[in-house]
């Protein structure tokens, strides 16, 4: 049921619950239904028409009402055997004698199927299979070839040039051990046995001297 409400907002105002409505009738089906108006102002007079699309349809069987507070208006509608299966228009209410008027849309006949097929346009080049270029990837290779050549040989020492070093050392400090006890005993005789320690001491000092220069000068030691 449609509910009209006049001067609720202000004077000759018109609102309505559903600004559509819509009605299931079969060919040659008829109904009734009641449309009520609510009144929030002074009495006045409410008109209610249709469109000329729905005037072979619908009925308003009191369409002019003087109404004071509340009223119902009955409206019979239908739809004939050889009709079409829906009709459309619209309702109008008119309040003060035309000074404002307002309408709702109705709809009769029988309602779309839900099962019923909707054709869609499809534009045939969506048919054809879009082109995929597929970038082969460039072998990585085994893991041998990724993983670095890494050498495991330990380092070769020098152990000849080791040898040879150590050995020369060796035989200068045993020449100098050898040298200074020939010196001691040739110069233990000489005035007194103090004066051949001291002299015997300073010609160790230079020989080791001489000595030393002569390893450092030796190749392998540079």
């Amino acid at each position: 049921m449609q509910v009209v409400h006049i001067n609720r907002l202000g004077i000759n105002s018109i609102e309505f619950d559903m600004e559509s409505i819509e009605i299931p009738l079969s060919l040659g089906e008829e109904q009734s239904f009641e449309i009520a108006i609510i009144n929030y102002g002074s009495p006045t007079h409410v008109h209610i028409s249709v469109s000329d699309s729905l005037k072979q349809n619908v009925t308003i069987l009191e369409d002019n009402p003087y109404v004071t507070h509340e009223d119902y208006i009955p409206v019979i509608v239908r739809v004939p055997f050889d009709g079409k299966k829906i009709y459309q228009g619209d309702v109008y209410v008119t309040v003060s004698h035309g000074a404002r008027k307002k309408s709702f849309s109705m709809i009769l006949g029988q309602p779309l199927n839900g099962t019923e097929k909707r054709v869609i346009d499809v534009d045939d080049s969506l048919s054809s299979p879009n082109e995929i270029y597929i970038k082969k990837k460039k072998s990585a290779g085994t893991w041998k070839e990724q993983i670095p050549d890494l050498s495991l040989r330990a380092p070769k020492w020098n152990y000849e040039s080791l040898v040879s070093k150590v050995t020369i050392l060796l035989a200068g400090i045993l020449l100098l051990i050898l040298f200074v006890i020939a010196i001691s005993d040739v110069f233990s005789y000489v005035n007194s046995p103090v004066q051949g320690f001291y002299f015997s001491l300073l010609l160790s000092i230079f020989f080791t001297a001489f000595c030393v220069y002569i390893l450092i000068k030796l190749p392998i030691f540079k």
